[in-house]
């Protein structure tokens, strides 16, 4: 992947230590930007960042060392705290917005918070980057938002509408904000795939909520690079989207881990089925119906523009409806298998 764009750039990431954040820190090392700021209020998570770097080989990343000289520098802070943001953001070229609330029954059951960190914090993140004269700043979105069901869903709905409602109040600022939507992210921090992993691999029992619950999904890997890809590209007021995110069915998964792990532990797991949430659904959406005029696709990439109606044909707007919701092509079993060692979740 070409990273020349970012020569001598300085890059904000908040939420730098969560498994996309941090992901992204290892991935921009390898560019000629300047400066990597890590924002997060996990103080732990910070140190052990900075370990993993150093177990990778990069020198001179001792948390506690000088950091004047470094390429990575790591800022301890929270996106509810506007000065904070306005401290990180001085003298910023690129934000990549990540921090928020993500498990939605954590979520469900401290809505407050959510808004705190979800609306607030990425409002605060808004302002602090226009403030500083930010050239760009992207915001991580999730599908959830569509038609969302739950407070996490609807908080991440908000914080995109500000997102690409505040190229309009920004005045004369040259700060770009666009948005992007990710599916569920294979074998992230507090996934649904470590769970299970490790369920099997202590010979328990899993568990599904329901046998026609299905998502979209995508590795870490590809997460990354759409957000370098969509940086790139970005113009303002964009949603950009992967095009070609896999559908897998949760239970379809499950049982495909349960075989899976039942050749090496010589143990049958069994899948319990339990009751839905009823802030769950059973498919998820990239995007409305209503949004399907307004889609262009450049490479793999849907890109979202309320500002222009591309006058789709009929085949266009029905291709991209059979896109649109995570009800169909479902992987299966093995092919489920051969992706997770692809992508080296599996060995």
């Amino acid at each position: 992947m070409n990273l020349d764009f970012l020569k001598n750039k300085k890059i904000l990431i908040t939420g730098g230590t969560g498994s996309i954040g941090s992901a992204l820190v290892l991935k921009l090392f390898n560019s000629k930007c300047n400066v990597i700021r890590v924002m997060s209020n996990d103080e732990n998570g910070l140190y052990e960042l900075s370990k993993k770097l150093n177990s990778k080989g990069f020198d001179n990343l001792d948390f506690f060392n000088s950091m004047e000289k470094k390429k990575i520098r790591f800022f301890l802070g929270d996106i509810r705290d506007f000065e904070r943001c306005k401290e990180v953001t001085s003298g910023v070229d690129i934000v990549i917005h990540a921090a928020a609330l993500k498990h939605v029954s954590i979520c469900e059951y401290n809505p407050f918070e959510v808004i705190k960190t979800n609306v607030q914090g990425t409002e605060n993140i808004i302002r602090a980057s226009i403030a500083n004269k930010v050239s760009k700043l992207l915001f991580i979105s999730t599908d959830k938002v569509v038609s969302p069901t739950n407070i996490m869903g609807s908080s991440k709905l908000q914080a995109e509408r500000i997102s690409i409602n505040a190229n309009e109040f920004k005045g004369n600022s040259k700060t770009k904000i666009s948005c992007i939507r990710f599916g569920n992210i294979l074998g992230s921090r507090g996934s649904v795939i470590p769970n299970f992993i490790n369920l099997l691999k202590e010979k328990k029992n899993i568990y599904v909520t329901d046998k026609k619950m299905a998502r979209f999904v995508m590795s870490l890997d590809e997460a990354v690079n759409l957000i370098i890809n969509s940086t790139k590209i970005m113009k303002g007021e964009e949603i950009f989207i992967l095009r070609s995110m896999n559908c897998i069915k949760i239970y379809d998964l499950a049982s495909a881990l349960v075989n899976y792990y039942d050749k090496i532990n010589n143990h049958k797991s069994s899948i319990k089925i339990i009751n839905k949430l009823s802030s769950e659904k059973l498919n998820e959406e990239l995007f409305l119906i209503e949004e399907i005029p307004y889609i262009k696709i450049y490479k793999d990439i849907f890109v979202i523009n309320r500002q222009k109606n591309y006058n789709l044909n009929k085949k266009e707007i029905k291709n991209l409806e059979k896109f649109r919701v995570s009800n169909f092509n479902f992987m299966s079993e093995k092919d489920i298998i051969k992706y997770l060692k692809k992508i080296e979740i599996l060995h």
